[in-house]
C-alpha cells in the first residue's frame, strides 16, 4: 500500500466536520464516502482514537499516514463488507456455461481474479463453480482473492462460517464442500480441502502497483468501484484491460457500467459482463 499523506486539517478535532472526514478519507484510501456516511464514519474513527489515547483526529491520521499496524484496522473501519455466497447468482451461471467451455480448448492454466472479495463467499463461490460444472478443467485453474482489508482477508483465509453465513447454499453444497466444526449453536462450517487448494488470498490496494500479477481470463469486480471517484473508476476499467488476456472476460456489480467511451476496450457481452476484444469477440447489442 503506497504510503498516504498526512492530514491536511492540522486545526481538526474529534468534533471534524464529515466534509474533512471524507477529504482525510479519500487522501489516506482513496475511497470516496458520501455526505450521509460522514458522521458514521466519525463516530468510528472518534471511538478509536479514544481507544488509542489521542486527542485529536489530526493525530489519528498521523498515527495512520506512517508505517503503522493501525493502517489495516483504519481501513476495516472504513470497508463496508457485504457479500455472501453466490451473490449476483447470474455470474456464476455464465462462468459455468459460457466462460469455462469457451476455455475448455485451451491446455495452458486458467486464471481467475476476485478483485475485492471481502471475506471469502466470491472466491468460493467460484471455486465451487468449478469444481460443480467443470472439474477436469478446475484442477489447472487458480483462483487470486484480494481485498485491501487485513481483517477480513483473515477470515477469508480461514474458509469458516456461521449458520447464517450460510444460508444461501443448498444442503447438497454444503456437504460437498463444507466439513463441519463444533456442534449445536456454535457449529461453524470450514471450506473444504479440495477447494482450499484453488483460492490464493493477497492483500492488495487497486490503486497502487499491481505486482507479480498474471493474466487472467476472468476477473470478478463486483460491487467495489461505487467505492471510487469517477477517474480513479477511469483508471481501474483501463487496467483491468490491460490484465485481461484478449478475450477474457470482466464482471461487475449490478449497480456499475464501464462508460461508453472505454466500450472499444471492455465490449458488453451480457448483464454487468465485458470482454476484451480479440478477433473472436463479438459485442452483444
Amino acid at each position: 500500500m503506497t504510503a498516504p499523506r498526512a492530514c491536511p486539517c492540522r486545526d481538526c478535532c474529534l468534533d471534524g466536520a464529515p466534509d474533512q472526514i471524507a477529504r482525510m478519507v479519500h487522501d489516506l484510501s482513496g475511497i470516496v464516502i458520501g455526505p450521509d456516511k460522514g458522521d458514521i464514519l466519525r463516530a468510528r474513527f472518534q471511538r478509536r482514537a479514544r481507544l488509542l489515547g489521542l486527542k485529536t483526529l489530526a493525530a489519528y491520521f498521523d498515527l495512520i499516514a506512517g508505517a503503522s499496524e493501525e493502517r489495516d484496522r483504519f481501513i476495516s473501519l472504513l470497508t463496508t463488507n457485504v457479500t455472501g455466497f453466490f451473490r449476483e447468482a447470474h455470474h456464476f451461471d455464465l462462468l459455468a456455461r459460457q466462460i469455462m467451455p469457451g476455455l475448455d480448448r485451451i491446455g495452458r492454466r486458467i486464471n481467475i481474479w476476485s478483485a475485492g472479495c471481502s471475506s471469502g463467499p466470491e472466491p468460493w463461490s467460484i471455486a465451487m463453480t468449478l469444481q460443480g460444472h467443470c472439474a477436469a478443467m478446475a484442477r489447472r485453474t487458480r483462483i487470486l482473492a484480494c481485498d485491501i482489508d487485513a481483517a477480513v482477508l483473515h477470515k477469508a483465509r480461514s474458509g469458516c462460517y456461521g449458520a447464517d453465513e450460510v444460508t444461501g447454499l443448498s444442503a447438497a453444497q454444503i456437504n460437498r464442500h463444507f466439513c463441519a466444526c463444533g456442534d449445536g449453536p456454535l457449529r461453524r462450517w470450514r471450506v473444504a480441502p479440495p477447494l482450499r487448494g484453488m483460492v490464493e488470498f493477497r492483500q492488495l490496494n487497486l490503486h497502487d502497483v499491481w505486482p507479480g500479477l498474471p493474466a487472467f481470463d476472468v476477473i470478478f469486480f463486483r460491487n467495489v468501484s461505487i467505492y471510487f471517484d469517477p477517474p480513479a473508476q477511469r483508471r481501474l476499467w483501463q487496467r483491468f484491460h490491460d490484465q485481461l488476456r484478449p478475450g477474457g472476460w470482466l464482471l461487475i456489480g449490478h449497480a456499475e457500467r464501464v462508460p461508453a467511451d472505454l466500450q472499444h476496450l471492455l465490449r458488453p457481452a451480457g448483464l454487468t459482463a465485458y470482454r476484451r476484444p480479440d478477433q473472436n469477440c463479438e459485442a452483444v447489442p
